[in-house]
């Protein structure tokens, strides 16, 4: 499947899930920023698709986390025990400085379309993670060993104490079609 289709499919299995209202594609970090609201001054991802809900800086500045309340939600419960965190890794892994609960970057290569680069997973890796109470790296066969490599970079980093960083803890990757199963499963859970 294409990026964009995959993009579309799931940000309206996710809708039926969380809401219309809570689920953006293409979503501009910037207009959630307090302390800026030009793409000039400061660098600002899109991300693929978030899901609410969302915090503002101005939210964390005064330490109201929205996203606390999704932390039992069942998607929350799913995906926790797809990765096997247990409740000291899962309370360890959770964001607390998120911009929104779900943060998500699709990186699908293969068919006609070049993979993506290093630099580019490097940035929707920190970027996931960065914003999301829980980042979420989608991957397909063609981009899985290359993200792989991209986070062990990153750990490698920060167990050499060369990178101070938590958030990165909170990602996920998974492949497309996991992905895609858990959120089917959710859904039909929900609409019993």
């Amino acid at each position: 499947m294409k990026t964009k289709d995959y993009q579309h499919s799931l940000a309206r299995h996710l809708a039926d899930i969380f809401g219309q209202e809570m689920v953006e594609t293409e979503w501009d970090s910037v207009k959630y920023d307090g302390h800026t609201s030009n793409h000039r001054t400061i660098y600002a991802p899109r991300h693929d698709i978030v899901v609410g809900p969302f915090n503002s800086y101005a939210d964390l500045d005064v330490g109201r986390d929205n996203t606390e309340l999704m932390k039992v939600h069942p998607f929350t419960k799913r995906i926790v025990r797809e990765i096997g965190w247990d409740k000291g890794d899962f309370k360890n892994c959770w964001n607390d400085f998120a911009r929104c609960y779900l943060a998500i970057e699709i990186e699908l290569g293969g068919g006609t379309k070049k993979s993506n680069s290093l630099k580019h997973i490097f940035g929707s890796v920190v970027n996931a993670s960065v914003s999301g109470a829980i980042g979420i790296v989608v991957v397909n066969e063609h981009t899985s060993k290359k993200v792989e490599r991209v986070y062990g970079y990153i750990g490698r980093l920060k167990y050499l104490e060369r990178l101070i960083v938590r958030t990165i803890d909170n990602l996920v990757i998974i492949d497309e079609d996991e992905l895609l199963d858990i959120v089917r499963e959710v859904k039909g859970v929900m609409s019993r």
